[in-house]
């Protein structure tokens, strides 16, 4: 007894493999989203945030652009295994194949099911780490040149200055002592009870480059109390933290609702697959390839399956029934 069994004619076969490739087809546009979405943070942002403790960055989109690599090449070798066997069903191992095929995307869309229940307990984690980089980085602006160079490239292209805000840079010890005249009544307000001193100084890529006029980066310097406001202007508002954390969350929330699809696609491709491969497989057996034959999940001639009706007996049983439609 033929689990699944369904009675196909020539053109519903042929529109049942259309929509096979298409489902499959589908199933490696998304993979390829995903390999994208993976590929451009790591690179944008990867580069950017030189720490030791960037493993969960790493982790998180790393094995993101290997999933959606993993999706798309699973995906182009089942556009080929399909039009294989529909074209030559009764080739060695094409059962094999398509059931070893069926396993590893199975097995694909459980691992997707499994990154997208931690996607937003992973975000938020991100987030801590990426604010602590920051941190670190602002700390060490004029100590350590490769920081400097990250920070401001980072300031620069994504136009923001600070973590969450340009105040950042006041609240932090990173500009020198020895850079500063400390028996000066400006530097002295800015003098904290441990010997720091945090003056409401920012690094020049803070400025923004599209206000037409001088920015005053360093207000210590302004004679006149009235260049106050255009000291704020000439700087960008926003801090790096919310335009990262937009890219990152974006990129991790988005992966959920495209898992999910993985997960409904690969269910339809492996009935239409199964019911596509053992049509074609008994139409050869039959006596023509291109003819109306039957199609199931399970049954016989699957894995050396014997029991029940042979295809003569399933046919002599169809006709009938097809007559009376």
């Amino acid at each position: 007894m033929a689990i699944g069994d369904v009675r196909f004619t020539w053109s519903e076969r042929k529109r049942l493999h259309r929509i096979l490739i298409v489902a499959v087809s589908t199933n490696g546009l998304v993979g390829l989203v995903l390999f994208a979405m993976g590929t451009v943070t790591t690179l944008s942002y990867a580069g950017r945030l030189r720490t030791e403790e960037r493993s969960l960055f790493d982790l998180v989109y790393k094995t993101l652009t290997i999933y959606g690599l993993y999706v798309l090449v699973h995906s182009l070798m089942g556009l080929k295994l399909c039009r294989n066997y529909f074209r030559y069903a009764e080739g060695s191992w094409s059962s094999l194949r398509l059931f070893v095929w069926t396993i590893l995307g199975v097995i694909g869309a459980l691992v997707g099911c499994f990154m997208a229940s931690v996607c937003f307990s992973t975000a938020e984690q991100l987030v801590l780490q990426v604010r602590e980089s920051l941190l670190e980085g602002m700390k060490k602006y004029f100590t350590d040149v490769t920081w400097k160079r990250g920070i401001d490239s980072l300031q620069v292209n994504l136009r923001c200055c600070g973590i969450d805000s340009s105040d950042d840079w006041h609240k932090t010890y990173w500009l020198q002592r020895e850079l500063l005249v400390l028996d000066s009544p400006d530097i002295l307000k800015y003098a904290e009870l441990d010997g720091r001193v945090t003056p409401p100084v920012v690094p020049w890529s803070c400025c923004r480059t599209d206000v037409k006029g001088p920015c005053y980066h360093d207000p210590l310097q302004l004679t006149n109390p009235e260049q106050n406001s255009t000291y704020l202007g000439s700087l960008y508002a926003r801090g790096c933290l919310v335009v990262i954390k937009t890219m990152l969350n974006g990129t991790l929330y988005s992966v959920v609702p495209l898992i999910v699809l993985l997960f409904v696609l690969q269910v339809v491709v492996t009935v239409l697959s199964r019911l596509d491969f053992t049509a074609a497989r008994n139409a050869v057996a039959l006596g023509n390839r291109k003819r109306g034959s039957p199609g199931w999940l399970y049954g016989r001639l699957d894995f050396g399956n014997a029991a029940g009706p042979n295809l003569c007996q399933i046919e002599r049983v169809s006709e009938p029934n097809e007559i009376n439609r």
